[in-house]
């Protein structure tokens, strides 16, 4: 899953004073919470697109350090941008048949970007019996008791900070997967975001001789090679903009942090490029969506290895077998 939600990190500071238009959802309309919050990420994106927003942070439940029973915007800005991104926001607001609350604030406390780094922290994956994987935004200083497994990853432009249920039940299905003796020598990470699931992978699986990561957002795929190049992983990821139709080889682990919208669609895809032997981890699934999305990939001949389960979310690991 790609979107433009989280803050991005411009070299030059805004001059003070600085401002915020929160952007609230009121109502699910003629929809429900869930459907409504995938038309809020939306408009996060095409906001995020407006030179005048110089950030743009999702919050919702998911959220490290914020609780909020619905999800929200925040938009960083300067003052003097406040009325025109408001009118933006209400024009695209009833594109999307969304019904909104607008909050405009100017402010002139501490630097924007202190203040939305409260609501990130070092996140440990995984078991220490199984091994763990460390991920910390770089303002936070390594420490002598973290893990030797470790990514640097700030809140970007694409999805995937691992604050996410979804990316935290991947990423524990990898470590999970090390733990069983797994040891693939080819992965792809398909709608990659941030690269987040591939640098685990290249972490990980340092054995491992090809590793893909692939989005059709060219400014994922970006993020995700500024990421690899941070983390200097840069010569391990093959970074691709385009769909899982560019992949013409077999993988021994797909990876695909994707909603039930697109997963299904390309169940048939994903099917062809598994090698016989492979794995395949879908997330971006809630409880109530497995059913539909195994019925889709298990009548290609795949069957459930496991499932797993973070709150509302799931993540299904599925390997080859007989047709259902």
């Amino acid at each position: 899953m790609t979107t433009h939600t989280s803050p991005t990190s411009p070299t030059s500071q805004p001059a003070e004073p600085w401002a915020t238009l929160e952007i609230r959802l009121r109502s699910a309309g003629d929809g429900d919470w869930i459907e409504a919050g995938e038309r809020l990420e939306a408009l996060a994106a095409m906001i995020a697109e407006d030179d005048r927003a110089l950030g743009v942070e999702t919050r919702d439940m998911s959220t490290l350090g914020h609780q909020t029973l619905h999800p929200e915007l925040v938009v960083y800005t300067r003052p003097d941008a406040l009325e025109g991104l408001g009118d933006l926001a209400a024009r695209l607001a009833e594109h999307l048949s969304l019904d909104l609350t607008l909050v405009p604030t100017v402010r002139e406390d501490d630097d924007w970007r202190d203040t939305w780094k409260q609501f990130y922290a070092p996140i440990l994956f995984g078991h220490p019996d199984t091994g763990t994987l460390l991920l910390r935004p770089s303002w936070i200083e390594r420490q002598p008791d973290h893990p030797r497994l470790e990514l640097v990853l700030d809140p970007g432009r694409a999805f995937g900070t691992g604050q996410h249920e979804t990316t935290r039940l991947c990423v524990d299905a990898l470590i999970e997967l090390v733990s069983a003796g797994v040891r693939p020598t080819t992965v792809v990470d398909l709608g990659c975001g941030s690269g987040i699931l591939a640098l685990a992978a290249a972490r990980l699986f340092p054995d491992a001789r090809r590793i893909v990561a692939i989005d059709n957002d060219p400014e994922a795929t970006e993020t995700t090679r500024e990421n690899a190049e941070h983390n200097h992983l840069g010569e391990r990821l093959e970074i691709v903009t385009g769909t899982a139709l560019e992949l013409g080889d077999a993988f021994d682990l797909i990876l695909a942090n994707i909603r039930p919208s697109v997963l299904i669609p390309i169940a048939d895809q994903l099917a062809q490029r598994l090698a016989p032997a492979g794995l395949v981890v879908l997330s971006g699934i809630l409880g109530e969506e497995a059913e539909a999305v195994l019925a889709a990939y298990t009548a290609l001949g795949l069957q459930l290895h496991l499932r797993r389960d973070l709150n509302e979310w799931c993540a299904l690991i599925l390997r080859p077998g007989d047709p259902a």
